[in-house]
């Protein structure tokens, strides 16, 4: 019975031996692939650091992600193919040590400068008419951030399912002007069964700590817009108007009457207009 234990674990070992050589063989033999040297020499050029997201007292600035190439997977790719073929590089997201992901109890006021667009993000309160300024960014084919009173959302639920369908950012603004959880999350419940979205962010124009605080327990974000242009909008836009920017605006007569002047505006600058989505988004473009 002895001799039989030995023998085997002899046999096993022979066999865990022969795989380990086995592996380092094909290891040398990969590593001195032309391919894999051509990929080991470019990797350094496509390689982007992850940037942390900055704190700053009670608000936060998005970071963004970095990415690397994925030797083994880019080998394997380009094995196929028999040559070297720098469009078939794989990359890998690197996430910064600090991210937004991580922080819900500061306001974000801005996006990353490194980016170079803004966001547009208009405030519906109950009694607003949003069909002119919908109208006009939808020919322009501008993408916005609405942000819906509860008690909006209510009576216009097939304006909330063209906006969607239009494919605007919805987000809940609270119900009637007042940030209770009840009605709150109710109003999140209903935006979520016309546009099965649901809501990221919430919304304040200064230091609400009850909008934050109930945000936070939700594990949402709560934007502060960089530039709030409630009276004279395009003047206050183009004295504030810089990169990253996130736009406050209400539906407000002074806004419909100045709204093409003002993205004229932006877009000669050279700024693109996104949603806030895209705008605070850290995730990497690891396409080549």
């Amino acid at each position: 019975m002895k001799r039989k234990f030995i023998e085997l674990s002899s046999a096993l070992f022979l066999i865990c031996l022969s795989f380990y050589y086995t592996d380092r063989a094909v290891d040398i033999v990969r590593r001195n692939d032309p391919i894999m040297k051509e990929i080991q020499n470019v990797q350094s050029e496509y390689e982007i650091l992850p940037i942390d997201a900055v704190l700053q007292e009670d608000s936060i600035l998005p970071g963004a992600n970095g990415k690397s190439v994925n030797i083994n997977e880019s080998f394997q790719k380009m094995k196929q193919y028999g040559q070297f073929n720098e469009s078939l590089l794989v990359f890998d997201e690197v996430k910064p040590t600090i991210s937004i992901e991580e922080y819900y109890d500061r306001y974000i006021a801005s996006g990353n400068p490194i980016k170079n667009s803004v966001a547009l993000v208009f405030r519906v309160d109950p009694n607003d008419d949003i069909t002119e300024i919908v109208t006009y960014l939808n020919e322009r084919n501008i993408r916005s951030t609405f942000f819906l009173d509860g008690r909006w959302i209510e009576n216009h639920t097939e304006e909330v399912y063209q906006l969607a369908r239009d494919e605007h950012q919805l987000e809940v603004l609270s119900y009637d002007s007042t940030y209770d959880e009840l009605n709150f999350q109710n109003s999140k419940d209903l935006l979520q069964s016309i546009t099965n979205v649901k809501g990221k962010y919430c919304y304040a124009e200064y230091d609400q700590k009850e909008v934050l605080e109930l945000c936070e327990k939700k594990k949402m974000h709560t934007i502060i817009p960089t530039i709030l242009a409630k009276n004279y909008p395009y003047a206050t836009i183009k004295n504030k108007l810089e990169k990253g920017a996130i736009i406050g605006l209400p539906m407000s007569a002074a806004v419909k009457k100045e709204l093409s002047t003002i993205l004229n505006y932006i877009t000669q600058k050279g700024y693109s207009i996104d949603t806030l989505e895209i705008l605070l988004n850290e995730a990497a473009n690891v396409e080549k």
